[in-house]
């Protein structure tokens, strides 16, 4: 299994409902590829170092996801690009998935066990 943490830079004019439909989209390619969301966490709306597509602010999401072939990477930045709602997006591939405490919430690892340190994380396969 290859993990990956995709960034998504969404148009800060979403409504929450637009906001979690696209989030929606994401996750429903992940699952029909097999793969797994282990966290989503929303960092919300931000001010842009620049402009993006005559856009200020955007609103960041955080997906902590598995999945079992490196081509489905592919699929998912190609969803990216293609969606409007989406100004930016960047996935990253790593060894092991660390999922990083949010405020107010306590952590829970995949098998919804509480992690010790407050980061859970999923070992993988060495590359």
């Amino acid at each position: 299994m290859n993990f990956y943490e995709c960034v998504l830079l969404l148009k800060s004019s979403l409504s929450e409902e637009e906001s979690a439909s696209v989030v929606g989209k994401f996750e429903k390619i992940i699952g029909d590829r097999k793969g797994t969301v282990h966290a989503i966490q929303r960092l919300g709306k931000k001010k842009l170092a620049y402009e993006l597509k005559k856009e200020r602010k955007a609103e960041y999401v955080i997906l902590y996801i598995e999945l079992p072939n490196a081509s489905d990477e592919l699929e998912l930045e190609r969803s990216a690009r293609l969606d409007e709602r989406v100004l930016k997006s960047m996935i990253l591939k790593r060894k092991k998935l660390v999922i990083p405490p949010t405020e107010g919430h306590s952590e829970q690892g995949p098998a919804g066990e509480p992690s010790s340190e407050g980061v859970a994380e999923v070992e993988g396969a060495a590359i």
